[in-house]
Parts: structure tokens; sequence; C-alpha cells
């Protein structure tokens, strides 16, 4: 046993009591599933063979012979199935040399509850922090669970939340245009009364000092009669209709920002908004003392079921590049900009990474995001721009947490010596 009232602080450390803990309930389980007739390994034949459900079975199989015991514990029977076990086992004449060890093993996982965590859904949320295996899928589950809370909670919830960015030279040599695709796709109202930030935007170097005042031409031509809507640059061919109607706001920090009016709830009021402008001359490509990242960042402000982020780099600017995707939280507030390096203590573990997908836009084909293909070309038409020299590079994250900063970057090169 290891005695949870010494150690430093007054208690051992967690993860050392948890370790031995956990164990533990692995060791008996396998004991007793050890002295069973046969030899036992799968689920059904523990549920035949101690007459209990295929549930339950299943549970206590996953306890036994998981190699990860911080990813096994969410398995872990609750009092009342570990009765049934421990009964069904003696019943089939397995010692109590065996089931003993099993009910201390389970007191010592109770007291392990108590001592560190309190209650059992905080103790598996504290124990996945230390898993090996899994860890990608129990964080989906508890992202997942995040985005229903979280959208009743704001009053707004969304299919899809797209971000494109277009990198292409500039007309002023070693200068880039930056254009975008921003929105979401079936963005509706919990509560009729939540207005909403579809888009923000400004441009920065790597020390977040602001480089210019964002001149943002809208790729589509603004309507004389755009009533609601004159100052945000929709993609009116891909935005649902009736057209949403907005409002736009000064935000914090110099950030432009573009509100969705209050509406209707659920399915008849959802709405699906694009929009798209270009920067010109908007950033170098080089790398210079405060600009040593070329950075694409997608503000996740909206519960979403998947955010989609696509790159697409002129393919003569760069080459062939490897860009990592980095998510950072956003609770201590300030511009979700960079200096990203003095926040690297708020960067969050991310599963995903970015796929290269080829080139232009044959190669960009997605269910989660109707015509899109259809859209990009569109936006290059407007652009002037050949998409069969553009590479595509693509992140999606389901269920991205809120708030928090994604990121797809690379490193610039340096000038070239004249």
């Amino acid at each position: 046993m290891v005695d949870a009232d010494t150690g430093p602080g007054g208690s051992v450390p967690f993860e050392k009591h948890a370790k031995h803990v956990l164990h533990q309930v692995k060791g008996a389980f396998a004991e007793i599933i050890d002295a069973l007739p046969g030899y036992i390994t799968r689920p059904h034949a523990l549920a035949k063979s101690l007459k209990i459900d295929a549930k339950l079975a299943w549970r206590i199989v996953k306890v036994a012979h998981g190699s990860d015991p911080f990813t096994s514990a969410q398995h872990i029977p609750g009092t009342a199935g570990i009765k049934v076990f421990l009964k069904a086992a003696a019943r089939q004449n397995v010692p109590q040399s065996r089931i003993q060890p099993a009910w201390t093993a389970m007191e010592e996982f109770e007291r392990l509850i108590d001592v560190h965590a309190g209650d059992r859904t905080t103790l598996e949320m504290m124990l996945l922090g230390y898993a090996r295996e899994g860890r990608d899928q129990a964080d989906l589950v508890q992202r997942r669970t995040a985005f229903g809370a979280n959208s009743y909670i704001w009053g707004v919830q969304a299919r899809t939340q797209l971000q494109v960015v277009f990198l292409h030279p500039a007309a002023e040599k070693g200068r880039l245009d930056i254009a975008t695709l921003k929105g979401f796709v079936g963005l509706r109202r919990i509560h009729s009364n939540a207005p909403w930030a579809i888009t923000r935007s400004r441009v920065v170097d790597d020390d977040g000092k602001l480089l210019s005042t964002p001149v943002r031409e809208p790729l589509d031509p603004v309507p004389d009669d755009a009533e609601g809507t004159a100052d945000i640059p929709l993609m009116r061919e891909f935005c649902s209709k009736p057209l949403p109607q907005f409002r736009r706001v000064p935000g914090p920090h110099k950030i432009l920002q573009d509100d969705l009016v209050e509406g209707e709830v659920g399915n008849t009021g959802a709405v699906t908004c694009i929009t798209g402008d270009v920067t010109r001359s908007a950033a170098t490509y080089y790398r210079a003392e405060h600009n040593r990242w070329a950075t694409a960042i997608s503000l996740v402000r909206t519960p979403c079921e998947l955010l989609l982020f696509d790159l697409f780099v002129q393919e003569d600017v760069f080459g062939l590049i490897e860009p990592e995707l980095a998510v950072y939280n956003e609770l201590a507030g300030g511009p979700p900009v960079p200096p990203f390096e003095d926040r690297e203590r708020y960067r969050m573990t991310t599963w995903e990474s970015v796929e290269y997908l080829g080139k232009g836009p044959g190669v960009v084909h997605t269910p989660h995001v109707p015509r899109y293909s259809e859209m990009i070309r569109y936006a290059l038409d407007k652009l002037g721009w050949n998409g069969r020299h553009l590479d595509v590079y693509r992140a999606q994250i389901q269920f991205p947490i809120i708030p928090t900063s994604v990121l797809i970057r690379h490193e610039l090169p340096e000038s070239p010596v004249e």
C-alpha cells in the first residue's frame, strides 16, 4: 500500500499514488481471470464463464489486460459492478486468496478518488493527463461534450468553421498579397438574443506590432442596395438566402469585427455566411528581426463541429513547405495574435497535423463545405491567380476548443543577397 498521508505537502504525489493503485487493481482482476478454467483473453469468454453481462465483462478485461493503466482506469466498474464480478468469481470457485485482494484494491481506488479528486469524473480527467494510449480519443470525447455545453451557454453553434488563406506574390517585390475566405456553414442560434462575431482581422508582425490598418478589398463587388451587409465582404454566391444581416463594430486591440445580428433559433434560422477579401502587399515573405514566421491564424470563438483550415501558397514563393499546426488557449486574454514565443506556456496539446493535399482547386473537395471547389475557383478567378500553381495544405480539427487561436505556420526564408 502507498501511504497517501505521507510525502511532500502531507500527501504522496498523485502520479505515484495513482500508478500504484491502478497496477494493484489491474493485477487483482488479472489474477481472478487466470484462476478460471480455460485460457480467457476475450470479454465474451469471461462473460460466458462467469455468467455476467457482456458489457461488464468487457470492462473487466480492458482493465486486466490493458497496457496503459491510466487509460484503462476509465473502464473500472462501479461498486455494483464489482460486487457482481467478485460474487460470480466466488461461485466459480475462485479462491478467496484471489478475491480479497480485488476488494482491497477497490478500497484503495476509492481512497485515491477521495484524496486527490473528490469524485470519479474528476479523477478520470486527471488520469488521462498521464495516459500514453487513447489520449486523442479521450480528448475528442471531452471536446464533443464541451461543444454541447458551449452551444447552450453562448447560444450559438455551427457545423463547420471555414478559414482559407492564400499567399501570393504581390506587385511589390518581396511582399505578399494575402487573401482570405472565412465564415460558417450551418450557423444556428440556440438562443434568439445571441449576436455573434463572424469575422475579425488585423495584420501584425511576430511581436504583435500592427503593421498597417488592414485595407481589405472585397473579392465580390458590394451591390448598391446591400443594406445590412454593405461593410461585409460577403461571397454572396456561396451564402444562404436570404443573406444574413450584420453590423460592423470596433473590436478590442484595433480589430475590426463583424457581428451577425439576432434572429430565429434552430434550423429555420440557420445561415451559411462566407466572406472573401484580399489585402495587397500585406507582409514580406523574407525573414526579418521581428518577422520570422509566415503564420495563418484562425480565431476559434464559436462552438462548431469542425474547423476546416486550408492554406494555399504560390509554388514559387517558398517551394514545398512543412508547416506546423499549433493551438494556443486564449483564456488569459489579450490580443489573439503574436508574439507566440512568449506564450508557449499556453500552447495546447494537438493531435491533429497539417496535410499536404496537392495543387489547385481540384484537390480541396470536402463534404463539410457545400460547393467548396467551386468557391475556391470563383475566388481565384476574382483574384486573377492561377490555381494550378498553388500548393494546398489542410488542417482539420473536430470540436475545436474555444477560445483558442489555431495557427498554420512555417519559418520564412532568409532574404537573398543582392
